[in-house]
C-alpha cells in the first residue's frame, strides 16, 4: 500500500446490515445522500483490521491487498479498485488459511482475527445487480467445514453503494457459528450471488474489517464530502527482521544460495528429477524433468547444523502458468523441504508450502521452530525441527506432475538477528500524518514484561530509528513493539517480526583483580585494582554471600597496571578494612559498572578473622567468705573504654547484687597496664544456711565482652 495515498470517492448511498435475519437475508437500511456541507473536524477512523494487522489497509493500491488465486472467479487489481468477475461461484477470500500447509504471509493461523475487536465487514462496491444478495462466510478452523463455519446474508443495491454488515448479530450460515465464537481463522465475501446464465461485473473500491468508533466506522480515512476521517497509525516495524540474521550458505560455505545470473551458487548441489535450463535474473530457471515429473529435488550441500539456530526460512520463487492444487498436469503449486536430523535415517518431510502464480507470488518466509513443520504423513519418528542437529537439507520446488518450468531466485536458512551490546530499531508509519509520535519497548523471551527504550519520539515520514542498548538488561532474544500516536485519533502498536539476539558488549565492562585478602584481629584488608572504560574512578564493593561489607574507591597509583592496561588510569588501586566477627569468611570483590556495560565479579577469597579481646573487660574474683548470714566478695576489674566498671554476682541464674570499681589497688595498678588506681570492688550478699556457689561478672563499657571474674564456694 502507499503509505500517504488516499482515494476519495463519491458515493451514491450507504447500505447499514441490521443484525437479524429477514427471510435469511439481513435487513438493511439506505442513508440519505450525504449533504454537501463539510464536517468541521475529522472523526477518528476506527479500528481496522488489515491496517492494524498487516501494516497494510485493504484498499487495493497493491497486489498485496487481494490474493487473486484465492478468488471464485476472474479478479484483477488496477487503478486502486479490484474487479471481480460476477459469476456463479465468484467469491473473494480475505482472509485465507489452507489446512495441510505451513502456514506463511497472511495466514489466518499466523494472523487470526480478533473477533471481540473486529465486529463489522464494510466495503464500497459498484455493481450493476437489483434484487439479489451477497454473502460473507466465516471459519475458526483451518479445515473449513460448515461445522466450525458461519456467515450471514445481506442484500445488494445496484450502482455505487457503501455495506457495513455487523457480523456479530447473527449467523445464518454453515453451522451457524457465532463470529464472536472463536477467532477467525478463514474469512470469504461472495460479492453477488448471481442465477445461473447471468454474469457482470463487480468494483470494490477499500474493505474493512472494522470495530467500533464514531458515525462513520464503517469508512477509511479521507475526505468523504459531508465529513472526513482521520487516520490511525499503521505501524510497521522494518528491524529486526529475519532477513537480517546470519544465513546458513553463508556461514558454512561463504557463497549464499542465491542465484540470479550466478550458477555458481548451486555448486555441490544435487539436481533430481528437473533439467536446468539456464540461470538469468529470475534465478535458476529449471523444468520438471523425469523419472519423477512432479517431484524435482535439489539436496543442498550443508554441514550439520543446529536446527533452533537456524530456523528462519525464506524461498524466492515462482513459476509459470496458473495456481492449482489440483493433482493432475498443471495443479500441485506446492513446494517442501525435507531434511533428515541426527539419530535417525528416517527422512523428516515438512508441509505443503503453498506457491501462487503472477503478482500473487511473495517470498515464502517461515519459522520453522514456531509450530509443527512435519506433514500430517510423516513418518515416524517425527522428529520435527526444533532443537535438532540437522543432517541433510533439501527443498522440493514443484509438485505439478508436468513439465512446467519455474524460476528459483534464493534460499536462505538464517539464524536469528544478533547484536553486541547494542543495535538500531527501525520502523515506519505507513499512514503517518504530521504531529505522529512513537514509543519503543522491547521484550525479553519468556518474559511478560515490556521494558520502554524510547517514548515520544518524533515520527518522520518514510524510515525512522531509535537505539537499543542492552545496558544492564541481561543478555537474551528480545522482541520490539512499537506504539505509535496520531494527534487527536489514538494510538497502534506493532510488534517485530523477529527477535534480535542480544550479547552483552564487553569492552565497556570494568576490569580488574582481587588481589589481596588478610585477616586480622576484629577485620580483613581487601586490595587489588579495578578500572571502567567509561570513568574516571570505580567502586569496588564487597559481599559476603549477600551481605553488604562496604566499599573502596580506587585512588591508589598502581603504575604496574597501567603498564600492562594503557587505558587504565594511574590511580587504579584500592585498599580498604572491613570490620568481621571472628571466624573463617569468604568475601567476594565486585567492580561497579559505570554507563554502558555491567558489573565485574573480581573473585572471591576466604580468610580467618582473630577474636578482638582488646575491649574486653577483665579483673579477678580475689576472695569470698562468709559471716552470719551473708557472704562478701571483694577483687578488682576495669574496663579499656571506661570506668567504673559493674560487677554483677550471681548464684547459677540467681542475680544477688552488683558492685561498682571505687577501692584503691594500687598493687593492680602496677601488675596491669592503664588498669586505674580505683580498680577494686567488694559487695556483701544475703545468703540462706547451706553452702552457695558464688560468680562474679565484670560487664563491658561500650565494644568488647563481659568477663567472668571467677567463683568462690562459701558456707553460710
Amino acid at each position: 500500500m502507499e503509505p500517504t495515498t488516499r482515494i476519495t470517492r463519491r458515493v451514491t448511498g450507504v447500505v447499514v446490515a441490521a443484525a437479524l435475519a429477514l427471510g435469511g437475508v439481513a435487513t438493511a437500511v439506505v442513508a440519505a445522500p450525504a449533504e454537501p456541507a463539510r464536517a468541521a473536524t475529522a472523526e477518528p477512523e476506527a479500528p481496522d483490521f488489515a491496517s492494524d494487522t498487516y501494516g497494510d489497509a485493504w484498499d487495493y493500491s497493491n497486489a498485496a491487498d487481494q490474493n487473486t488465486d484465492e478468488t471464485g472467479s476472474a479478479t484483477s487489481i488496477s487503478g486502486g479498485q479490484l474487479r471481480v468477475s460476477l459469476v456463479p461461484g465468484d467469491q473473494v477470500t480475505l482472509v485465507q488459511s489452507v489446512a495441510g500447509s505451513l502456514p506463511a504471509g497472511r495466514d489466518g493461523t499466523l494472523h487470526p482475527v480478533d473477533t471481540s475487536r473486529y465486529r463489522s465487514l464494510s466495503f464500497s462496491m459498484d455493481q450493476p445487480f437489483s434484487n439479489q444478495i451477497g454473502a460473507v462466510f466465516w471459519w475458526t478452523c483451518r479445515e473449513q467445514t460448515a461445522a466450525c463455519g458461519g456467515g450471514i446474508t445481506f442484500p445488494v443495491t445496484s450502482g455505487s453503494t457503501v455495506y457495513d454488515l455487523a457480523l456479530d448479530r447473527g449467523s445464518t450460515l454453515q453451522g451457524k457459528v457465532p463470529w464472536t465464537s472463536s477467532k477467525v481463522v478463514a474469512l470469504r465475501l461472495d460479492p453477488v450471488i448471481v442465477p445461473a446464465g447471468r454474469s457482470g461485473t463487480a468494483t470494490i473500491d477499500w474493505t474493512r474489517l472494522h470495530g467500533t468508533g464514531g458515525a462513520h466506522a464503517a469508512y477509511p480515512p479521507g475526505d468523504h464530502g459531508s465529513f472526513s476521517v482521520a487516520a490511525r497509525p499503521q505501524p510497521v516495524v522494518d528491524s529486526p527482521n529475519p532477513s537480517e540474521g546470519e544465513d546458513l550458505a553463508t556461514a558454512q560455505r561463504r557463497r549464499p544460495w542465491e542465484f540470479a545470473n550466478n550458477p555458481a551458487a548451486a555448486t555441490g548441489f544435487g539436481i533430481a528429477s528437473a533439467t536446468v535450463l539456464r540461470y538469468d535474473s529470475s534465478g535458476m530457471v529449471a523444468r520438471n524433468a523425469p523419472p519423477d515429473l512432479g517431484d524435482p529435488q535439489l539436496q543442498m550441500p550443508v554441514s550439520s547444523f543446529s536446527g533452533s539456530e537456524y530456523h528462519n526460512l525464506s524461498i524466492d520463487y515462482t513459476y509459470d502458468g496458473g495456481y492449482s492444487l489440483a493433482s493432475v498436469p498443471g495443479g500441485g503449486k506446492v513446494a517442501r523441504v525435507i531434511w533428515a536430523a541426527s539419530g535417525s535415517s528416517i527422512p523428516q518431510i515438512g508441509n505443503d508450502l503453498l506457491t501462487y502464480s503472477g503478482q500473487n507470488a511473495r517470498p515464502i518466509d517461515i519459522d520453522l521452530t514456531a509450530r509443527d513443520p512435519l506433514d500430517e504423513d510423516a513418518l515416524a519418528p517425527r522428529l520435527g525441527w526444533s532443537g535438532r542437529t540437522i543432517t541433510q537439507f533439501r527443498f522440493d520446488p514443484n509438485e505439478d506432475p508436468s513439465t512446467v518450468t519455474w524460476h528459483l531466485k534464493s534460499v536462505h536458512l538464517r539464524a536469528d538477528p544478533a547484536a553486541v551490546g547494542a543495535t538500531t530499531v527501525r520502523f515506519h508509519d505507513a499512514a503517518w500524518v504530521p504531529g505522529t509520535t512513537a514509543d519503543v519497548a522491547v521484550q525479553q523471551t519468556g518474559s511478560s514484561a515490556w521494558t520502554g527504550i524510547a517514548t515520544g519520539v518524533s515520527v518522520e515520514q518514510g524510515t525512522n530509528s531509535v537505539p537499543f542498548s542492552l545496558g544492564s538488561m541481561p543478555a537474551g532474544e528480545y522482541r520490539v513493539r512499537v506504539t505509535m500516536q496520531h494527534p487527536g485519533v489514538g494510538s497502534q502498536a506493532a510488534t517485530s517480526p523477529a527477535v534480535v539476539d542480544m550479547t552483552r558488549d564487553p569492552s565497556h565492562d570494568p576490569r580488574g583483580s582481587y588481589e589481596t585478602l588478610g585477616g586480622g584481629v576484629g577485620s580483613v584488608t581487601v586490595g587489588g585494582w579495578s578500572y571502567d572504560p567509561d570513568a574516571a574512578s570505580t567502586v569496588v564493593r564487597f559481599y559476603e554471600g549477600s551481605t553488604y561489607l562496604g566499599q573502596a574507591t580506587t585512588t591508589l597509583p598502581r603504575r604496574d597496571v597501567q603498564r600492562g592496561n594503557p587505558a587504565a588510569p594511574s590511580n587504579s588501586g584500592f585498599r580498604t578494612t572491613l570490620s568481621l566477627a571472628a571466624g573463617q569468611h569468604t568475601v567476594c570483590a565486585y567492580a561497579i559498572n559505570v554507563g554502558a556495560g555491567a558489573n565485574t565479579v573480581l573473585g572471591c577469597k576466604t580468610a580467618t578473622v582473630a577474636k578482638d579481646v582488646g575491649h574486653d573487660a577483665r579483673g579477678s574474683l580475689d576472695s569470698a567468705g562468709a559471716a552470719g548470714g551473708s557472704a562478701t566478695l571483694s577483687g578488682w576489674a576495669y574496663d579499656p573504654d571506661g570506668a567504673p566498671v559493674t560487677v554483677r554476682v550471681y548464684e547459677g541464674a540467681t542475680y544477688l547484687g552488683a558492685a561498682s570499681t571505687s577501692l584503691p589497688r594500687s598493687d593492680v595498678q602496677r601488675a596491669v597496664p592503664g588498669a586505674p588506681l580505683t580498680s577494686g570492688w567488694s559487695r556483701s550478699v544475703a545468703l540462706t544456711a547451706g553452702t552457695h556457689q558464688l560468680c562474679a561478672y565484670a560487664i563491658t563499657v561500650g565494644p568488647g565482652q563481659n568477663a567472668v571474674l571467677g567463683c568462690r564456694s562459701v558456707r553460710v
